[in-house]
């Protein structure tokens, strides 16, 4: 497995991740993307489109992104969306893409990492406690926080 970040002049790679990883798991059909308009996504600093490749092939993401909080100096990192497809769960790959967001969120100074999501998604709520994420949940929501 392999596990990098995209960035400026990946802007094939990111369509290429998103319509085989994140269109199939949505089940999003007849959709394709230019990257043209993946540009300006790869190109922020602030965004965090991360891939994980098994033999070369797209197989896991994670977006984030680090924003600036109104309360002090130090950004915060969103994790935003993570997926993978369904044929190569349960391999570490989620946990290890999760902990590469961290590593940036670390690296650019951020004071903590979050990301909300259902209680009912049982599949999320392991994925984010399995990478360290602290939270509870009530019946109809919840939040994980990385804190460092």
């Amino acid at each position: 497995m392999q596990i990098r970040r995209l960035v400026e002049g990946d802007e094939a790679a990111a369509c290429q991740l998103i319509e085989q990883v994140k269109f199939t798991i949505d089940e999003v059909a007849d959709v394709s993307l230019d990257p043209v308009d993946m540009a300006a996504l790869v190109s922020d600093e602030r965004a965090y489109l991360i891939a994980a490749y098994v033999d070369d092939r797209p197989v896991g993401l994670v977006y984030g992104y680090r924003f600036p909080r109104l309360d002090g100096p130090r950004p915060m990192m969103f994790l935003y969306e993570a997926g993978v497809l369904a044929q190569h769960r349960r391999r570490g790959i989620g946990r290890a893409l999760a902990e590469e967001l961290k590593r940036f969120a670390r690296e650019s100074n951020c004071r903590k990492m979050f990301v909300p999501t259902e209680a009912s998604n049982e599949a999320a709520m392991a994925l984010y406690r399995s990478a360290g994420g602290e939270g509870g949940a009530d019946k109809d929501a919840a939040a994980f926080w990385w804190n460092w």
